[in-house]
């Protein structure tokens, strides 16, 4: 009996070394996170993939892309499920970096159907109050790394040294993205994104996103990925591409011009992150 409890106790033993070896050979990644299926084709599809593990029902695909180690990761849609999705990262795989990739809604006329978005900071456009008057913007409570008390903040930033290796690519790589309406896409950096639960398809609620926080684009996850990383310490980047403008162009919803360019900017987001993943492989 004493013996059958011995060979028991070695097991577990070996059991936890085993476990947390395997846990510290997937750390210090770069992790990648996307809302949609259509958002990580691409960059699956890139992929050498070494293991997958599943954690509260989530896939996350474990390998390489372009020989740089990284962690997958689908999110889901919505504020929750991004702020979730970036946590579970942080505290499972301690990832070196986070990037967020997709699509995104325009605000900014200027940006077109199809262009690549890298905002500077993020915000979270539906947290606030309502009172006689209709909605206003309230900051978040919040606690960052190495204060002991709280701040409130609109605004979330991206890490600087990841903008500007984002901002390098630019410069220097000859990206060919695929057109939309026979036009070839362009990059965008800088400015304010937002986000919230909702899909915006409204004129309106677009000039209010201009009017009240500068808004360049919208999505519905990027300022809780970004929020929750700020309060871990975690350096992120968010990339992003238009698949419509927000309340639509013309006669068309910006549901219709989702459905129908959808794929191209996903595809066109994940190309630029697996530039950047190379970008980030070479020495600075």
């Amino acid at each position: 009996m004493r013996k059958d409890k011995k060979i028991l106790l070695w097991v577990l033993v070996l059991s936890l070394l085993f476990f947390s070896c395997l846990k510290a050979k997937y750390q210090d990644r770069t992790a990648i996170i996307y809302a949609f299926g259509v958002e990580g084709k691409l960059l699956r599809s890139q992929m050498s993939l070494e293991d997958s593990l599943f954690t509260c029902g989530r896939i996350f695909w474990i390998g390489k892309i372009v020989n740089k180690k990284v962690v997958v990761v689908n999110s889901g849609i919505g504020m929750t499920n991004a702020a979730l999705s970036t946590q579970l990262l942080i505290d499972k795989y301690k990832p070196r970096e986070i990037i967020f990739t997709g699509i995104c809604g325009g605000v900014d006329p200027q940006n077109r159907i199809g262009d690549i978005i890298i905002p500077e900071r993020w915000a979270t456009h539906d947290f606030g109050y309502y009172d006689s008057s209709g909605f206003s913007i309230d900051k978040i409570p919040v606690i960052l790394p190495k204060k002991t008390t709280m701040d409130t903040l609109i605004f979330f930033d991206v890490d600087r040294e990841l903008f500007y290796k984002a901002l390098n690519i630019q410069k220097k790589a000859n990206l060919e993205f695929k057109p939309i309406l026979d036009r070839i896409p362009q990059q965008q950096f800088g400015g304010n994104g937002v986000s919230g639960n909702s899909f915006i398809d409204q004129v309106e609620k677009r000039r209010w996103l201009k009017e009240k926080l500068d808004a360049q684009i919208v999505d519905m996850e990027s300022a809780a990925a970004v929020q929750a990383a700020n309060i871990n310490g975690v350096p992120i980047l968010v990339v992003r591409s238009c698949s419509d403008l927000a309340g639509g162009s013309g006669s068309s919803t910006a549901g219709i011009e989702m459905e129908s360019f959808m794929k191209v900017a996903a595809d066109n987001s994940a190309s630029f992150v697996i530039e950047l993943l190379r970008v980030l492989n070479e020495k600075w």
